[in-house]
């Protein structure tokens, strides 16, 4: 019996020493994955706890976008002996550089409170973090957590921009595609700085991937990549020479494997973690040719086209109006060709031409039509020809001039029913019945006594006189006055389209506003690109085919905007360029947009004025 009761004693002796042993080497650690990380970098920070515990209470994290916590257990029984540990995982983003100090947390074990070390954390500007905290220059898959900036071509990431030709005549287009070539999985596309592709004229080939990239295979250098195409252009270069086209740069968010901490984590293929990347592609030259010199009366379209010419009536009275049509057809620089050369009877009158068109933008080029409307009116009577119009282009496909001629068009003209006194003598011999028309204005003379007014008429010499007398003087007066004012006012075409630049680009920004509603952000957001640019090139009478941000910027300062409206500018563009390019990333309200560019609009005028 006594040496049962000794027993018992001695278990519970041992039992409280275990215990006590243990509760006395309870420890919350912190550790973080690394302490030299750049801004925007994901890193992870976590507590550890050598028992189970209740009530964890994190840090502040002050500085850092926090995501988490991720709770974990594990126990462990070897040679009869019990553990266990817990662990909170947390993923930090820092905001700005400096250096920031994380303080402890804690947490309850049975009656005591434990905290943790505090942990100290560096910040450094995007790529530029110390060699100790990780390589700036890393790639991506291979395992460094630090962002990077790469240029040119890399064995994981790469961006590329890849002309259809690298040598072409001036004026003939070429597809211009930014690809990205990837081993590694890109999970968004943060900010993309593009060329301004100065000296082209350019067209945007129109995507219907709702925003999404969808990735295809190629093979470089025997290496085979997913490839995404993310933007395509049409070039149409306007200058001959070599022309530079800069760099695409591009911020993207890479998911990169992390080296697996557990048999867990290697099981299941291991762990990721979102990491920064900025990757630069090479500049691209194109050499583009002088067009051969001719005789011709060239056009100034390039390409591969045919041309067609009709009249809606060929037999018509005088004074009724026609349609003559011309159609222009064919892929090419459609939208560079303005006129055409018509040569008309001195005998019509005509308008400027109703210019309609039909285009298609795809990787092969600008195909399509544009239609020349004319509206004729034939004012005398007689046989009429309207000559063949030439049109003379450069073919790119036989790299010479090509002409085309639409037909001779024949017109007949009769006597119209209310042709004048210099119809009928042009028409042939007078009629009788025209001698009576022409005399039907003169009066008979009138005979009989004339009233006489009474010398008491309150009217005569009354100001109600004098104001009828001298009212048509004053109007007439105020009427050639005004026309000279009129004339004066629209004689300067350049000067009459600057003062209406402004009220053109609140009439396009209108287009823009109607998209607000069904919250179509790409065309919202082309359709306000094309009224910033409309107006930048009727304010400084630039052609829209020349209009560059330097030559935006150039004048805008030659009119002293201060350096801040000058930074709204910028910014606003490239808001409305990046939006193009990726509408599915663009946050905001659409409405502030649009306010926004209508103020900027109206600061630019008091600024400039």
């Amino acid at each position: 019996m006594r040496n049962l009761k000794t027993n018992i004693c001695l278990a519970i002796f041992l039992f409280c020493g275990g215990f006590l042993s243990t509760l006395s080497a309870q420890t919350l650690t912190a550790k973080a994955e690394s302490n030299l990380v750049a801004v925007g970098q994901e890193f992870q920070v976590d507590y550890s706890l050598n028992a189970s515990g209740t009530d964890f209470t994190p840090p502040s994290f002050e500085g850092f976008n926090v995501s988490g916590p991720a709770q974990s257990q594990s126990v462990n029984i070897i040679n009869g002996a019990y553990s266990q540990a817990i662990t909170f995982s947390y993923y930090l983003v820092p905001k700005s550089e400096g250096t920031f100090t994380i303080g402890p947390a804690s947490i309850k074990c049975g009656n005591k409170t434990i905290t943790s070390n505090s942990l100290t954390i560096k910040v450094f500007k995007a790529g530029n973090v110390p060699a100790s905290g990780g390589s700036a220059q890393s790639q991506p898959g291979n395992g460094s957590s630090s962002p990077a900036e790469i240029t040119g071509k890399n064995s994981n990431l790469f961006i590329r921009i890849v002309p259809s030709k690298a040598k072409v005549y001036e004026g003939e287009s070429i597809t211009a595609t930014i690809k990205i070539y990837t081993h590694v999985n890109i999970e968004s596309i943060q900010e993309t700085d593009a060329p301004d592709f100065s000296g082209f004229y350019t067209e945007d080939i129109t995507q219907n991937n709702h925003g999404q990239l969808s990735a295809t295979s190629e093979t470089v250098d025997r290496v085979p990549y997913k490839v995404a195409t993310f933007q395509q252009k049409i070039l149409f270069p306007q200058r001959t020479g070599k022309i530079k086209i800069n760099p695409v740069t591009m911020q993207c968010i890479v998911d990169e494997q992390v080296k697996s901490r557990s048999l867990f984590d290697q099981f299941f293929g291991g762990s990721y973690k979102r990491v920064p990347y900025t990757v630069k592609s090479d500049p691209l030259t194109i050499e583009v040719m002088p067009l051969p010199k001719t005789e011709k009366n060239f056009s100034g379209a390039v390409g591969e086209f045919t041309l067609k010419g009709s009249i809606d009536k060929k037999k018509v009275k005088a004074n009724e109006a026609l349609n003559l049509t011309i159609t222009v057809t064919g892929e090419g620089n459609l939208k560079l060709i303005d006129t055409l050369p018509l040569q008309f009877p001195t005998d019509f009158d005509h308008y400027d031409p109703k210019i309609s068109d039909h285009f298609s933008v795809t990787p092969a080029g600008v195909s399509g039509s544009r239609t020349f409307s004319y509206l004729l009116i034939p004012r005398h009577p007689g046989n009429y020809k309207i000559p063949p119009v030439d049109f003379t282009y450069f073919n790119t496909k036989k790299k010479q001039y090509s002409t085309l001629s639409t037909p001779e068009m024949n017109l007949e003209i009769d006597k119209g029913d209310n042709s004048s006194a210099l119809s009928v003598t042009n028409s042939g011999p007078v009629e009788k019945e025209d001698v009576k028309t022409l005399g039907s204005d003169i009066r008979y003379i009138h005979s009989g006594h004339e009233a006489y007014y009474h010398t008491d008429n309150f009217f005569l010499y009354s100001v109600p006189f004098f104001a009828g007398l001298f009212a048509p003087i004053l109007a007439f007066i105020g009427f050639v006055m005004g026309r000279r004012r009129y004339v004066e006012l629209h004689k300067d075409t350049v000067a009459l389209k600057k003062r209406g630049a402004t009220r053109m680009a609140k009439k396009r920004l209108k287009v823009a506003h109607q998209n607000i509603a069904s919250a179509n952000k790409e065309v919202f957001y082309a359709e306000l690109l094309s009224a910033l640019n409309g107006y930048f090139s009727d304010k400084f009478t630039i052609p829209m085919a020349d209009l560059s941000r330097d030559s935006i910027t150039a004048n805008l300062t030659q009119k002293n905007v201060k350096p801040e409206t000058l930074q709204m500018v910028n910014k606003t563009l490239d808001d409305c360029e990046f939006a193009r390019y990726a509408p599915a990333t663009v946050t905001g309200n659409l409405g502030e947009v649009y306010a926004s560019a209508v103020n900027l609009i109206t600061l630019l005028e008091d600024e400039i004025a």
